[in-house]
């Protein structure tokens, strides 16, 4: 039987955890709002960086190296090629660093092969991911990434950009649901007063064997908010993948992209190499 003082040291503890979540969940939505009230635009699906996002974080004062690596394998018809840019490889070394258990830091390196060219440094980003809850025990998980990307203009039509990406989460059992609803704008180059675009994305997964958890991925970007593109003009991918776990610190996901409109009528192969050190 708990004794009293130690029943209120416990309410005291709980009660101080979540008043620590809900600040750094208001914090982190102010940002959302405060981005969404410029405008601006950017690219369509990201090769840089083909990935969901959880509201899982980097463990704190841990160190998470990946390499991303993304091509196009084949674009079908003049729009999709224009979109696209079948032939170039994309290589991304990301290290990401737990600053507390809900808050992670990284810093992305973009190299890239372009048609007919060598490979060349591509730009560089930097993100604030953050998430809260559990997605087991709570209704959802919540959590958001924002990010700023400094790209060079043969990498990125749009050279400064950024992207805020609120994250919903929820695992039964099993399997697992990802949500992610990026908004993105430039802050220079043509698209800089185009608009905020929204790319909605989402992982189901399911945990087959202890090591392996296969997964069905959806990247879409729809255009402008104020002015969606229409439907043929939409780029929207299905990615089946694996997900492999030898190892507790190693992280494994390949896929194929299938683009399902005109603007994404292509092929892309995709994969991330993770290390927790």
């Amino acid at each position: 039987m708990i004794q009293e003082p130690q029943r209120k040291s416990a309410l005291q503890e709980s009660s101080f955890g979540q008043r620590r979540d809900s600040f750094w969940l208001r914090i982190g939505w102010y940002v959302v709002m405060i981005v969404l009230s410029w405008v601006g635009n950017v690219a369509a699906i990201d090769l840089y960086e083909i990935q969901i996002y959880s509201s899982q974080t980097t463990p704190v004062q841990q160190l998470t190296v990946e390499l991303h690596s993304n091509s196009i394998l084949r674009a079908t018809g003049h729009r999709a090629k224009e979109e696209l840019r079948p032939y170039e490889v994309h290589e991304t070394l990301e290290a990401t660093y737990g600053l507390t258990a809900h808050i992670e830091l990284g810093q992305y390196l973009c190299t890239a092969k372009f048609a007919n060219d060598d490979y060349n440094y591509a730009g560089s980003r930097t993100k604030l991911h953050f998430g809260i809850g559990n997605a087991e025990g709570w209704p959802v998980a919540v959590g958001g990434n924002i990010e700023l990307g400094y790209m060079r203009r043969q990498a990125e039509e749009n050279p400064l950009s950024v992207e805020v990406r609120p994250i919903v989460e929820k695992r039964f059992g099993k399997l697992w649901l990802v949500g992610d609803f990026a908004f993105e704008k430039a802050l220079n180059g043509p698209g800089a007063h185009d608009g905020i675009t929204f790319a909605p994305s989402g992982m189901i997964s399911y945990a087959l064997l202890p090591w392996l958890t296969p997964a069905l991925e959806y990247y879409g970007e729809l255009g402008a908010i104020r002015h969606f593109s229409r439907g043929p003009a939409q780029q929207h991918f299905l990615v089946p993948t694996l997900n492999v776990e030898l190892l507790p610190q190693l992280e494994l996901n390949v896929g194929v992209g299938i683009g399902v409109t005109r603007a994404s009528n292509g092929t892309f192969l995709k994969s991330i190499i993770g290390w927790t050190f």
